[in-house]
């Protein structure tokens, strides 16, 4: 879940000191709109801001400012024409209504889609959108149109940040409830611990990919078959390579995913995640410590963790920086080297109730005819590697498991 934060719509004398300690919080993005302000007072602004923080700055106005100082996009107001491409510029748009964003989707980078809920900046201003039609909406989007970000605007508190995933927002934008607080930065990180990544980006993803080494395949060609499949979440799980050769699969494999609007992560490496501009990374036991890895990933990367027993799980717990857990080995697995000991259907029940509702994805051995029982237990998918690629027919493998996790529970077979 993206979280976004706009800039103040009066002069805020706070404004420098909050942004230096939402920036060093990890904010990904921040919106600079100062639609008050002449071309020459804001070109002053973005001299006094760190370069390092122009790299995450959109300009809601003067736009050619943007190249210059090195911002990472521009924003466009709600039926303004669609601006040429600029390689390399984050382009973003306003969205009030359902006409505005079907025109947008698949053209930018992401729409900021407003009111979502009655604005605390501006009195009055309400939402008139029927929300369960553009959920429905957002829930059928292609690949393409998934190239687009839509993020909540209005009214978004900590306290809605939920609800705005259950609508199928891919993030939300904060304004109102951060800089009419007294204190923003406390509001920021609230904001950041409501995040729900794991029950909003991930809860229409049951079946999560793990590509392998050691067999046909490239990683390339499996992310390629599986995304082809239908695949909507991939995690790159290379463990025969050097650093070299890691970066250039998993840049390739980030943009496979990219192009057919799957998520990716990758395994073991926070630094590779990074580097490959991942949507997030998946660490082992002995991988790291989470919390750093949060802090280093910022809100806007996905961040999963293995648990493979009750020590682990109260360490998920603890640290509340989570948006999944992979929880196993469900039966034996031979993928794996130094397999944890296997847990059966009793042992995911277990840890699943001790990790207190954080999102679970079952590994170890599943099978399609194991669906039913993984749901059953309270995980919200499966994990599966080698029996994805077994005899070649990665297409029709991934089929029998996406049609074995909807017959568990027909009545919410539209999550996939």
């Amino acid at each position: 879940m993206k979280l976004v934060v706009i800039s103040p719509e009066a002069d805020d004398q706070r404004e420098l000191d909050v942004l230096a300690a939402l920036m060093a919080a990890g904010l990904g993005r921040y919106h600079v709109r100062k639609p008050h302000w002449p071309r020459e007072r804001l070109a002053a602004w973005l001299a006094a801001v760190p370069e390092a923080w122009r790299r995450r700055l959109v300009l809601h106005q003067h736009h050619d400012l943007a190249g210059p100082f090195g911002c990472a996009g521009v924003h466009h107001k709600d039926g303004a024409p669609d601006p040429a491409p600029v390689p390399g510029l984050f382009r973003s748009r306003a969205c009030h209504d359902r006409v505005s964003l079907e025109a947008a989707l698949g053209r930018c980078d992401a729409v900021l889609f407003s009111p979502v809920f009655p604005s605390i900046s501006k009195a009055g201003y309400r939402p008139s959108v029927d929300f369960r039609a553009l959920a429905e909406r957002l829930a059928r989007r292609t690949a393409a149109e998934r190239r687009t970000e839509v993020i909540a605007l209005g009214g978004i508190t900590p306290e809605r940040v939920a609800r705005c995933a259950e609508f199928g927002f891919d993030g939300v934008a904060v304004l109102g409830a951060l800089w009419q607080a007294d204190d923003p930065e406390r509001v920021f990180a609230a904001l950041q611990q409501a995040r729900p990544v794991g029950s909003a980006a991930l809860r229409s993803r049951p079946v999560l990919c793990i590509t392998q080494d050691g067999i046909v395949l490239s990683h390339e060609e499996q992310a390629e078959r599986l995304c082809r499949a239908g695949a909507r979440w991939i995690q790159l799980r290379m463990k025969r390579a050097d650093a070299a050769e890691r970066l250039r699969t998993a840049k390739t494999v980030v943009a496979i995913c990219r192009a057919h609007g799957a998520l990716c992560v990758v395994n073991d490496s926070v630094e590779l995640a990074l580097a490959a501009e991942a949507d997030g990374a998946h660490l082992g036991r002995s991988d790291g410590d989470w919390a750093e890895a949060r802090r280093r990933l910022g809100t806007g990367r996905l961040l999963g963790g293995t648990v493979n027993d009750a020590a682990d799980a109260a360490r998920a717990v603890a640290c509340g920086c989570l948006d999944y857990a992979g929880v196993g080995p469900w039966r034996f697995t031979t993928t794996k080297a130094n397999l944890s000991p296997v847990l059966g259907a009793d042992g995911v029940r277990a840890l699943l109730t001790a990790l207190g509702g954080l999102p679970a994805w079952v590994i170890g051995g599943i099978e399609p005819v194991d669906a039913s029982a993984v749901r059953a237990s309270g995980a919200a998918g499966l994990a599966v590697s080698s029996g994805l690629f077994r005899g070649g027919a990665v297409e029709a493998n991934h089929a029998r498991y996406a049609t074995a996790w909807a017959a568990a529970a027909p009545d919410l077979s539209h999550d996939l």
